[in-house]
Parts: structure tokens; sequence; C-alpha cells
């Protein structure tokens, strides 16, 4: 498994200081729709201890803890794409994996 980052993302990492991030899901359901959307958040260093039982990805001095649910619904990927999005708001994105949406409603 390794880590690729974009020249936005190598920025955005310098700039913030921070090297280490949680790999994770967000969840929504709505009437006959479950979506599971992969998130990145930064994990600060006095919470670091949580995680060090976490499936690791590295890449020089930046790690990336996947989560059990993310490892359960994406698998665990040869490479992690990673981005910067936001207008007013930066953050990190995997860019190589897109959301999956389930139709939960039984269509006749």
């Amino acid at each position: 498994m390794s880590i690729l980052l974009s020249n936005k993302s190598k920025e955005y990492l310098k700039k913030s200081n921070t090297s280490n991030f949680l790999v994770d899901i967000d969840f929504i359901e709505e009437p006959c729709t479950q979506i599971y959307n992969p998130t990145i958040e930064k994990i600060k260093d006095v919470d670091l201890e949580k995680y060090n039982d976490f499936e690791k990805v590295s890449k020089d001095n930046l790690i990336l803890f996947l989560s059990d649910w993310f490892i359960k619904i994406y698998g665990k990927l040869e490479e992690y794409e990673l981005d910067l999005n936001g207008f007013l708001k930066k953050r990190l994105t995997i860019k190589n994996i897109d959301p999956i949406i389930k139709n939960t409603c039984k269509v006749n």
C-alpha cells in the first residue's frame, strides 16, 4: 500500500504541519438511500494513542490510519491518492475512491 500526493496536498501538508490522519467513512441515510463516503480527518497528537491498533499506511512522515469500517466497506487499496478540495475550508480527500450509493427501496 502506498500514498500518492498531488502538488496541492503536498503544499497543504507542509503548511498545516500535520502528519497523522484518520481515513474513515461518513454514513448518510435518507429515504431509500444509503451513502458511504470516504473521509480524511486530522488526528491530534494527544489523541494518537487511540489509533495504535489501526491499520497504517505511511509515506515519509505522513501516516494514514485506516478505520475498521473503512476497510470493511472499501478494503485495502494498493494506492491512496490524496488531493486537496474545498473553496474556503481546505481538506484532504481520497481522489481514487468514489462514494458508494445504495438504493434500499424495493422497486417492482
